[in-house]
Formats: structure tokens, C-alpha cells, sequence
């Protein structure tokens, strides 16, 4: 019997893949799955063969005749028909090409005259039907199909989809492309091949190697196939304590929670839709290890992308090794960022800068930034690399990247030293997203220092620099010119209306490992003097009051960059204010144990280095009983309680505000341990203080009234506990009269 299939073939390059996988879906939809069958056939320029080659090729199945081959066509197909065309033309394969654009394109000869179909300007549906028409010859409204209606190819998450190719869901938090995304198109089909039947992938640096593109790789999947899912959430996984943060985000977004939730109850709100629906795609990036994110990782059956430097993620996800560049790869990048660059010059630098997409990148910025001309640049290359070595600096870091950076920096000390020191301020915070605004906060040491060593701090230029200022908003752009950083301008952060840290200026990231090369680079004493300005450049963005739901979203974007500073080792005050407050935060959000351990390793390392009675370490111990109270912990909250109100009414006495309130924390603390003729004492004599500093009617007094209440009611004091409550009713009654 016969073979009666009608067999298609569908020629696209790397890029357009999204859109072979819907034309490839909406033929299958449109036919039965016995009469039909669709391949997808992959084309790009490194290969070195000619398009019609290539189409012949495809029309030689192995499977059978192939009735049509359907050409994609878009910008990135013509540049690459462009740079391998023969100037040979094939009038034979006419009749069997379709021309389909999905984008704004001028098709080239032989196929401009050629009956085809346009997709880009039409809706889902009317799509559908300019393509079968083109291809099939009849006009047949699309039914649902299961997904994989195609062969050859791993097919979206759903194969009916609402969304052509590059339109976004309405659920999105992933960053901007920086640049054009060159290569890889065997990774991302291994990726999505992977996904499709995995559901799970850790995309992995091979022998643990950085700026290979682990994280771009991510990004350009996202972007590329986003149309395919109706949510993609993008989560920093660098540290598992604020990962909570991201899916309480996620669950805000949705619109299941309000913003005023606290993170724990959020997260597991988000957790559990995922887990429940299908259709979505998440992005850890940077992830430390399996063992530290896995209690993090949704179920369900959408899709998990996770990037990582370390292996060992085979138990909890399938793995996808990234290696370097190949040679080809390296040169398009290059001469993608130069156009200038000739073939031949690319190929002098790809070998140099070892094939590292990082490195190509910097290299690229430069000369295009600085107008040096190639074989100028690979001497100054050579000269800093050099220096490296001689220094012994950098020596864990791949020597040509470390080379780049130092060939940019110095090129930027004499040129744009402001840009310069943004760029070190950048490499001692988190690697996540920086509002500009925090660069330009004023730091007093700056103006405090003596003359001549202020003329030698690697941060000096940064003085009278601004927000918001010309000069900055310069610098930076300059930073990105270089390809040191990146920049959005259009911030997917949501933040409260006064924008306490300016993140409507926009965000810079800087990546991990040109920040660790950056900080290797400087010399001890430079480190300490940038660390220090860092210190109080935090400290000054402090958002303010932890309770403050409108104030979340803020502390949210400065978490990250407070941890990386350390505060527990910092010798600034108003970082370790900052700190304190941060922890308050966590609590107040409903992260509890990620506040007991901040503040327990504050009040650890404060108790060490300031001793028990330094303000910020009674500060931090509040902090952690707290914390303690709220897990249960009453007799370890106890311990901690007892010992700070013996030091704050020894220091203040017994009236001031604060040894009140460790007194009112000791209450807590009993009433939790079931003494309530402890409570009952403490809260009486604070009633008495705060009548006779305060007055009666005053909110706090009236506060201690209504917990003595509470106590004499457990006591079984009734008519007193009574009498309580309504004076306290009649007090509250009468200030709302007078208002």
C-alpha cells in the first residue's frame, strides 16, 4: 500500500524556531494526524551552505516525498541567505517553496514573486488561516489538537495558543535583552527538547565556568518562546533567603494575595497555582546548589529553567552542559557589536579572547566605544593580561576576561573616572538589579576626608555627583557602551508612589564575574575604601519603617545588596541600623526564620566585636527574641529579654521609652511560657510608668491598660479586668470625639 501522507518540511533559522513550531501546529490542527506530516528543519549561516543547497536537502526526506518546503522568512533568514549566497539562483524549487514572513521583510529573488502567506500583521486566528491556505491549498478554520500534532520538533507547552510568536503573557518579570543574542541555537533546542520532556533543566557552565552565557541562555529561551506560556517568572536564586520574596511577588501579580500578606503565606499562595496549573514557565538564575534550592522548586506540570556554576543538580532536573563559544560563534558575535570589524580581524581576536562570549562582549564595546583599531587593541590586551600575571591577581579568572576588564578600567581612568567608580561602587553589591539612584546618594565620608588622601580614593571622582544628574546618567550609559553593565531603563519593579530608591531613574546589573575580578583588581586598602562608601550608600537608601506594607517593595530591591555587604562585619553604624531594620522586615513580612537568622548572626558577631551593651547589639537582640517569641522559642526569647532590660533600665532607667518596651517583650514572654502572674506584674508596672510619663491618654498607655485587662481576665480578676476595658473604651470613645 502506499505511503498517502502528505509530507511538509518547515526551513527556518535559529531565531524563528517559535514560529516553524506554530506553523508546524496550526497544519497539524487543520488535517489528521495520519495525512499529515511536519518537520522542522533548522538553517543558519555558519554552516557554509547556500539556502537553495539546503532546500534541496529538505525536499530529500528520507521518510518519503515532501510535497512543500515552507520558508520562514525574517530578517535574521535574509541577512543570513545574504552572507552565504552563491548568487546562484534555482528556478526548480519554485513550485515547491512557500514563502511565509513573519516580519516586515523584502523577500529576495527567486521567491519574491512566489505565492506565500504574511503572518506578522494578522491576528492568531486569521494567521492560521493565511498559512493553511498557502500551504495545505484550502481554508479550514483550526480545531484544538493535543500538543505534539507535528513531528520533528518538541512543540510549545499547549499547541493552541492565543499569542503568536514574541508577544508576551501578561504574567512577565523577565529582564531586557542586552544586545543582540548570537549562537546557541543547538542549546536552545536541546533546552527545549529537554524541557518538553523533562518539565526541569539546570543549564550548567561546563567545569564550572563563568560568562559562557548560562544566564543569557535562560533569558533568550524566555524571550524567544515566552508566547508559548501564559506566565514566565524570572527569580534571582543567588540567595535561597529572599527567594520567598520572589514567588510572594509572583502570587501579588496574579492577584491571589494583597501586598500586604506576609512573604511566607504569599509564597506558598504561588506555590500551590503553579502546582495546580499548567502553561508557565520559571527561571531560577544562579542558583547556588540542588540542595539549597530544591525545597523552592514548583511541581506541577510547567516548565523550570535553573542556571548554575556547580553541578550536582542530575537528582532534582535534567542537565544542560554550556561550553564556550565556537569559533564561528565568537566572530559573529564580535562583528554583531563591531560591525567595522572585517571577518578576518574577528578571527584574530576570537582565539585571544578564548572564545569567552564575556570577554567577547568587552572586547567588542571597547573598540567600538574608544574607535581602537583591532591590532591595536589585541597589543593593549596582551600588555594588561601581562600585568595580571605579574601582579598575581586575578589568577582564578579566565586571563583574557581579566585582561578586557583591565584594559576598560584603565582606558576609564582617564577618560570617565566617574564612570569608573560606579562601576567599582557596582562590583562590591549584589549581582541584581542597582537603581541608579543609589549610585548617586551622597556618601559623607567622601567630603570628610583630609585632601590629599581624598585626591587617591578610588571613589573621589564620585564626589558632588548627584542623582538624576547629567554626568551620572552619562557614566552609566557609558558602562553599557562597554558592555560592563547592563541597563533597563523601563523598570519591571514594582516600588510604593515616592519611589524612596529612585528606580524609575532605571537599574544597572553588573555581571558576578567581572564584579569578582573588579574587586580582585583593587589593592586591599581600595577594597576597604569602596567597601566603606558602599556601607553608607546603603545605609542612606534605607527605605524606613519595616511595618510599612507601602515600603516592601522598596526593601525588597535593597535586601539582596545589604547582605552582600555584610553588616554583621561592618564597621558603619548606619549600615548596621540598616540591618537591624532589615531583619524587622523579614519579620513583619512573615519570614520568620530568614529574621532569626539575620538577626541571630547579628547579634553573634555584634556581641563579639561591640559587646552587650553597644546599641546595635541590644537592638539586635530585641530583634532576634522577637523572632524567637514568634517561632514558639518563649524560654530562649526569655533569656534574651531578661538580659536586655537589666541593661537598658541600668543605662536609662526605668521609665525611658526602651526599657518599657523590653519590659512589655518580657510580658510576651511569660505569657507564652504560661506565667501569667509575671505577666500581670510586668504589664502593671508599665501601665503605672507610662500614666505617669505619658499620661493616661496616651495611645502607649492606653495600650498597657488594654494587656493588663487581658491579664486580670486569665487570672480570673473580672470586675477589675472589666473596669479596664471600659475605661480603656471610654478613653479611646473620647479622643475620637475630640479629633
Amino acid at each position: 500500500m502506499s505511503d498517502a501522507r502528505r509530507r511538509f518540511v518547515i526551513s527556518h533559522v535559529g531565531r524563528d524556531r517559535p514560529w516553524a513550531e506554530w506553523i508546524a501546529a496550526r497544519l497539524a490542527d487543520a488535517s489528521s494526524s495520519d495525512t499529515v506530516e511536519v518537520r522542522l528543519a533548522g538553517w543558519g549561516w555558519e554552516t557554509g551552505q547556500p539556502l537553495p543547497e539546503a532546500l534541496h536537502d529538505c525536499l530529500l526526506d528520507a521518510d518519503g516525498p515532501v510535497e512543500r518546503v515552507v520558508l520562514v522568512f525574517s530578517a535574521s533568514l535574509v541577512e543570513a541567505h545574504e552572507y552565504v549566497d552563491n548568487g546562484k539562483s534555482d528556478l526548480s524549487l519554485l513550485g515547491r517553496v512557500v514563502p511565509v514572513r513573519v516580519e516586515p521583510v523584502t523577500v529576495p529573488e527567486p521567491w519574491s514573486g512566489v505565492a506565500g502567506a504574511t503572518l506578522y500583521d494578522a491576528s492568531p486566528a486569521a494567521a492560521a488561516e493565511r498559512v493553511i491556505a498557502a500551504v495545505l491549498g484550502h481554508s479550514t478554520r483550526p480545531a484544538p489538537s493535543a500538543p505534539g500534532g507535528a513531528a520533528g520538533g518538541a512543540l510549545a507547552p499547549a499547541a493552541t495558543r492565543s499569542r503568536l510568536p514574541g508577544h508576551r503573557p501578561d504574567v512577565w518579570n523577565v529582564p531586557a535583552r542586552e544586545g543582540a543574542f548570537v549562537g546557541r541555537d543547538d542549546a536552545l533546542t536541546r533546552l527545549r527538547t529537554a524541557l518538553s520532556a523533562d518539565g526541569r533543566v539546570a543549564v550548567e557552565g561546563r567545569f564550572g565556568m563563568g560568562g559562557v552565557g548560562k544566564t543569557r541562555l535562560a533569558l533568550e529561551y524566555a524571550h524567544r518562546f515566552g508566547a508559548d506560556y501564559d506566565l514566565v517568572w524570572w527569580i534571582p536564586a543567588d540567595r535561597p533567603v529572599l527567594v520567598g520574596d520572589q514567588f510572594a511577588a509572583l502570587a501579588i501579580r496574579l492577584g491571589l494575595v494583597g501586598p500586604a500578606t506576609d512573604t511566607g503565606t504569599a509564597a506558598t499562595v504561588a506555590r500551590t497555582y503553579l502546582r495546580r496549573n499548567t502553561n508557565w514557565l520559571v527561571v531560577f538564575d544562579n542558583a547556588e546548589s540542588a540542595e539549597s534550592l530544591a525545597p523552592w522548586l514548583p511541581g506541577g506540570e510547567g516548565h523550570t529553567i535553573i542556571t548554575s556554576r556547580t553541578s550536582g543538580w542530575a537528582p532534582v532536573a535534567a542537565t544542560l552542559e554550556v561550553d564556550l563559544f565556537s569559533r564561528a560563534e565568537s566572530i559573529q558575535l564580535l562583528r554583531g557589536h563591531d560591525p567595522g570589524l572585517s571577518a578576518m580581524e574577528a578571527g584574530r581576536l576570537a582565539p585571544v579572547l578564548g572564545d569567552l562570549p564575556l570577554a567577547a562582549v568587552l572586547a567588542a564595546g571597547y573598540l567600538v566605544e574608544t574607535d581602537t583599531r583591532p591590532a591595536d587593541y589585541l597589543t593593549e590586551l596582551a600588555q594588561h593580561v601581562a600585568y595580571v600575571l605579574d601582579e598575581q591577581r586575578s589568577v582564578n579568572y579566565p586571563h583574557a576576561l581579566a585582561g578586557a576588564i583591565s584594559t576598560a578600567t584603565s582606558w576609564l581612568a582617564n577618560r570617565d573616572p566617574v564612570a569608573l567608580a560606579l562601576v567599582r561602587v557596582c562590583a562590591f553589591l549584589a549581582p541584581r538589579p542597582v537603581p541608579v539612584g543609589l549610585l548617586g546618594l551622597a556618601d559623607p565620608n567622601l567630603s570628610d576626608v583630609g585632601d590629599r588622601w581624598f585626591r587617591r580614593h578610588p571613589l573621589a571622582a564620585l564626589e558632588g555627583i548627584a542623582d538624576g544628574s547629567a554626568v551620572l546618567e552619562r557614566s552609566v550609559e557609558r558602562l553599557q557602551r562597554l558592555g560592563l553593565v547592563q541597563v533597563e531603563r523601563r523598570s519591571r519593579f514594582g516600588v510604593a508612589i515616592d519611589d524612596p530608591l529612585n528606580v524609575s531613574h532605571g537599574v544597572v546589573t553588573l555581571h558576578r564575574l567581572v564584579a569578582a575580578i573588579l574587586r580582585d583588581q583593587l589593592g586591599a586598602d581600595r577594597r576597604d575604601a569602596v567597601r566603606t562608601h558602599v556601607d553608607g550608600l546603603i545605609a542612606a537608601a534605607d527605605p524606613g519603617d519595616p511595618t510599612d506594607t507601602q515600603r516592601w517593595a522598596a526593601w525588597t530591591l535593597l535586601l539582596p545588596h545589604l547582605y552582600a555587604a555584610d553588616p554583621a562585619h561592618s564597621d558603619h553604624g548606619g549600615l548596621r541600623a540598616t540591618a537591624v531594620s532589615a531583619a524587622r522586615v523579614l519579620l513583619a513580612r512573615g519570614d520568620v526564620r530568614s529574621a532569626r537568622d539575620l538577626a541571630d548572626q547579628l547579634h553573634r558577631r555584634w556581641l563579639d566585636r561591640l559587646g552587650p551593651d553597644d546599641e546595635d547589639t541590644l537592638r539586635a537582640a530585641r530583634c532576634l527574641a522577637q523572632t524567637l517569641r514568634t517561632l514558639g522559642r518563649f524560654e530562649a526569647a526569655q533569656e534574651l529579654d531578661v538580659d536586655l532590660l537589666r541593661r537598658r533600665r541600668e543605662t536609662l532607667g526605668e521609665d525611658h521609652s526602651d526599657s518599657l518596651s523590653a519590659a512589655t517583650d518580657l510580658a510576651d514572654d511569660a505569657w507564652g511560657l504560661g506565667d501569667v502572674g509575671l505577666a500581670r506584674q510586668l504589664d502593671e508596672e508599665i501601665l503605672a510608668s507610662r500614666r505617669r510619663v505619658l499620661g493616661e491618654s496616651h495611645p502607649s498607655a492606653i495600650e498597657s491598660a488594654r494587656r493588663l485587662a487581658r491579664d486580670l481576665a486569665a487570672l480570673g480578676e473580672a470586675k477589675r479586668a472589666e473596669e479596664l476595658r471600659t475605661w480603656v473604651e471610654h478613653t479611646e470613645t473620647t479622643h475620637r470625639d475630640a479629633g
